[in-house]
């Protein structure tokens, strides 16, 4: 929970920082109001798109089974596994385990607080943790820890912005289309986008089984929006929110991310990028700190 609130702590005061400096506003005030901004569309998920979501999840997972099962090959692996019934099945699991889904609400809320107080006290922590080195390297920490946050913020609120995106791309195109489920597709692409490299096709899966359980033609009209946005959003979106911060080779990104999974699981694959990306940061403080500790000036 620490980790992940240092990591959103570090995306969310810059916009802080801009509001407090610019616009001379007190600090506390311009902490509540990034804040307040950033949870707006959890917000509006929550209060609008959940209820949606909640009466048309059953006629989505029947539509979705009827379409495994329309498809040769993966309807002949599948065999007689159904979603709904196996969603029926575990739903006793699910109500079991409440203890979980406390500790999850739990965990949620200690990071939301954990994040504003961060952010609040985000120089005086800062200047609390350089206090513990020597006085000589303070300057270079400094800056180094600062490109690192830069790289982490700006990821952080880049997959957010692209995401957002995602799902109102890919749900306009599927109206367009008639496809039905509309916004829970487009929800799944647009969350499942958040996931590196492997979210934005893994998001699409849905979709396709839907559309091409109506026809072949919409099956391959959706396989058509969803590469043309992949495409557009490889090439111009993330190279234009990212501004290269993080140009990594796509062998290295892949790697970072199936070791941050398997290490970390989701979270691990998630900010696998940007610590990929901080590498070449991480390796040049500590080339210069061995050549000025090796080399003292007079």
């Amino acid at each position: 929970d620490i980790v992940i609130a240092l990591v959103l702590a570090a995306s969310l005061y810059p916009l802080v920082h801009a509001l407090h400096t610019k616009l001379r506003l007190p600090l506390l005030l311009s902490t509540f109001i990034v804040f307040l901004i950033s949870l707006v569309p959890f917000l509006f998920i929550g209060f609008t798109l959940v209820p949606n979501l909640s009466s048309q999840l059953p006629q989505l997972l029947t539509s979705i089974d009827a379409g495994i099962s329309q498809l040769p090959i993966i309807g002949h692996v599948s065999g007689n596994f159904s979603i709904v019934q196996y969603v029926g099945s575990h739903s006793s699991d699910i109500l079991a385990s409440s203890g979980n889904i406390i500790m999850i609400a739990f965990s949620i809320i200690s990071i939301l607080v954990l994040t504003f107080y961060f952010v609040y006290d985000y120089e005086r922590l800062f200047a609390l943790f350089l206090s513990i080195f020597p006085y000589k390297e303070k300057a270079k920490l400094r800056g180094f820890l600062e490109e690192v946050a830069k790289v982490m913020g700006l990821y952080i609120r880049g997959n957010l912005i692209i995401s957002c995106i995602t799902f109102f791309v890919i749900f306009i195109g599927l109206l367009v289309l008639k496809i039905p489920f509309a916004l829970p597709l487009a929800l799944f692409a647009g969350v499942l986008d958040l996931l590196p490299l492997v979210g934005s096709t893994l998001g699409s899966i849905p979709a396709l089984v839907v559309a091409f359980s109506l026809s072949p033609a919409l099956g391959f009209s959706v396989l058509v929006l969803h590469l043309i946005y992949q495409q557009i959003e490889n090439t111009i979106i993330c190279p234009a929110i990212y501004n290269k911060a993080l140009n990594l080779y796509p062998a290295l990104g892949f790697l970072a991310v199936l070791v941050g999974a398997n290490l970390f699981g989701i979270v691990g694959a998630f900010l696998a990028l940007p610590v990929a990306a901080s590498i070449p940061v991480i390796v040049n403080y500590l080339e210069n700190y061995s050549e000025r500790h090796q080399h003292p000036a007079a």
